[in-house]
């Protein structure tokens, strides 16, 4: 049974990879060169960990992750072919844990074997959340869609490992083969549409095939969780439910329109009243203020319910479901839900998982507003410089979301860590519905603003579980030892904003060489 759950799950990522490859024919829009700039960020940063002395373990799990991105990224113009990708990368390591761990449990539950699966979760997102700003909007979406399948996956698998430690061994080690083949039936899911209707259909056909979708993808999950995996069918209907929130986000997508125009531009609304003329851009601007909460309202509180009645494991099972039908607001859907099963793993590591975090402590309070204004601040420096340099905005951003999270755990401690991304993670969700319409902005700086925070936020939380011990090293350090580190952090960053400018300097001054 494991084998061929693995088998089919593998089996169905390489068709739809090969399907969708055959599909669109295209690479994504990024040019040649690009990919090298992500694979130095997780070469830096497989570097730091080296220097840092954390596990051997994680510097190459950061290059291996980091190829694994740049794979997603030449799939970005093949639609889904890099979720497929990802479900059959899954199936793979699960497959080889097994191969070498025991028959009654899945090596993956091993500490080494979760620092491995972060490890890759991370250096995917340094090569690719970097480069949002230089792909089209229909390659950024297919990228975020693969990239949120990935962290739905480890997300799953390890709390199904956290599972397996704290419970008995089964015979059947069911709670990390669940989201394996859950991952599988999200691409199957989003294909019966495609079957049913074309990208043109009306709208009614193009319903009847999406609900075809949910109703298969529903039957499958129960014939895995009850028939094949012999347990209860409570966690095949969590997934049902995701599947369902991915089609009514898809529906309230369609819904929204091509933007808010600027002022003094005509509003671009579908249907009669358009043709009429009769729609302000007061009303456009409510109309799509009014969505956005509805949104909101549909992904909080699916995250609620999942976290009520499932734990974090239900949680990022609903995400694996929201991933079934492409649609940005999925995206978001599937990265929020991601981030917070592996937001709650890091206060598992430190033995917080009962008390939580305590936000009448002074620091965890101001750890929490700084998180919030940090990704606050985020989103203003995209929008100022991001536009006329998206790659080098998304470096600094990217490189940003790894130290700022680190330097809190290191200098407070894990408690105020949690709570500083907890704040921007809640931060980012809203940004990522409300701002095309704060900023009145259209188009891929504004969609992929928002989305850039969620992928920060989710990066910033793999590293912070990296890097436990370093957490732990500066809660034992003296206040000389954090000096000498503050310091030393301090003389780095002023190295290169000089180097930077340098070289700005050079730069400009060659440009307005005369030629001779």
């Amino acid at each position: 049974m494991l084998g061929g759950v693995l088998a089919i799950a593998a089996a169905i990522g390489l068709v739809v990879l090969l399907l969708e490859a055959i599909r669109y024919r295209r690479w994504g829009s990024v040019r040649r060169w690009q990919p090298a700039v992500g694979l130095g960020l997780v070469a830096l940063a497989a570097l730091g960990c080296w220097l840092g002395q954390l596990p051997d373990l994680i510097p190459l799990a950061l290059l291996l992750g980091g190829l694994v991105g740049v794979g997603l990224l030449g799939l970005s113009g093949c639609g889904r072919a890099g979720q497929g990708l990802v479900v059959l990368l899954l199936s793979l390591a699960a497959w080889q844990s097994l191969a070498i761990g025991s028959p009654s449990r899945i090596g993956i539950a091993e500490q080494h074997g979760m620092l491995f699966l972060w490890g890759c979760g991370l250096g995917m997102g340094l090569v690719g959340i970097p480069l949002l700003g230089v792909l089209a909007a229909a390659e950024a979406l297919s990228l975020l869609m693969a990239l949120g399948q990935g962290w739905s996956g480890i997300a799953a698998i390890t709390w199904g490992s956290r599972l397996l430690e704290m419970g008995s061994q089964p015979d059947l080690p069911w709670q990390v083969l669940l989201p394996v083949g859950l991952a599988a039936l999200s691409l199957v899911a989003g294909t019966v549409p495609l079957l049913t209707a074309a990208e043109d259909s009306p709208g009614l056909l193009s319903a009847v095939g999406h609900g075809v979708g949910w109703l298969v993808a529903l039957a499958l999950a129960l014939a895995l969780t009850r028939n094949g995996l012999y347990q209860d069918p409570f966690w095949a209907l969590l997934y049902g439910a995701g599947v369902l929130l991915s089609w009514a986000l898809l529906a309230l997508e369609n819904q929204t329109g091509r933007g808010i125009p600027a002022p003094g531009e005509p509003a671009h609304v579908s249907g009669p009243e358009a043709l009429a003329g009769r729609v302000s851009v007061a009303e456009q601007q409510g109309r799509l203020l009014w969505r956005a909460c509805v949104g909101l309202t549909l992904v909080g509180g699916g995250a609620l319910l999942a976290l009520r009645l499932g734990g974090s494991y239900g949680a990022a099972l609903l995400g694996l479901g929201c991933l079934a039908f492409p649609s940005r607001w999925g995206a978001m859907a599937a990265l929020f839900l991601s981030a917070r099963p592996l937001l709650q793993n890091l206060l598992h590591q430190f033995n917080l998982q009962v008390a939580g975090i305590d936000l009448t402590q002074p620091y965890v309070s101001a750890a929490l507003y700084l998180g919030m204004a940090a990704m606050a601040l985020a989103a203003l420096i995209h929008w100022l410089y991001g536009p006329d340099k998206p790659l080098q905005t998304g470096i600094a951003l990217t490189l940003a979301s790894l130290a700022l999270p680190v330097g809190v755990g290191y200098f407070i401690h894990a408690q105020p860590q949690a709570a500083f991304l907890l704040g921007a993670l809640t931060t980012a969700l809203i940004l990522a519905a409300l701002q095309p319409i704060l900023l009145q902005q259209e188009g891929r700086g504004a969609e992929s603003l928002g989305i850039r925070g969620l992928g920060l936020a989710v990066l910033a939380i793999l590293g912070s579980n990296l890097s436990r011990d370093w957490t732990v090293t500066g809660f034992h350090a003296t206040r000389l030892e954090r000096a000498l580190v503050l310091a030393g952090v301090v003389g780095i960053l002023a190295l290169i904003l000089l180097l930077w400018q340098g070289w700005s300097l050079w730069h400009s001054g060659r440009m307005r060489a005369p030629a001779r």
